[in-house]
């Protein structure tokens, strides 16, 4: 599971002072969320990171996110990824728990060599 410490580290990174990534009083009590809430820009490296270890020698010409739904840091998520049909796009994603799409992501690559298999999920911060 995503710690603590990783999320105040990252927001320091950052520069990200918003409490809702560090202080679990706060975000619990005030925010009225149930745990913190994972760094959309964190997930976004994470899938990055997915493509660069199946996919050592690519170059990405392009990768673009977007938050759909809050990763909180109760419980692993995943990462995963799908290499499209036209031989440079790969679509990522990030998926909470239960399933649900937190984070889509889109990485165009100067050119298209990859698998033919998807990628496989990976447990992200897992036990």
């Amino acid at each position: 599971m995503p710690d603590d410490v990783l999320l105040f580290r990252y927001s320091a990174l950052t520069f990200n002072g918003h409490r809702i990534h560090y202080d679990r009083r706060y975000v619990t009590q005030v925010e009225g969320y149930p745990g913190l809430i994972v760094h959309g820009p964190l997930i976004a490296t994470l899938l990055m990171d997915l493509l660069r270890r199946q996919l050592p020698d690519a170059e990405v010409a392009s990768f673009r996110f977007k938050a759909v739904r809050p990763t909180f840091d109760l419980n692993a998520f995943h990462v995963s990824g799908d290499p499209q049909v036209d031989g440079k796009t790969i679509r990522l994603w990030a998926s909470d728990h239960e399933g649900w799409l937190t984070m889509d992501a889109t990485a165009v690559l100067a050119s298209g060599e990859w698998p033919s298999q998807p990628f496989w999920p990976r447990s992200v911060f897992a036990q």
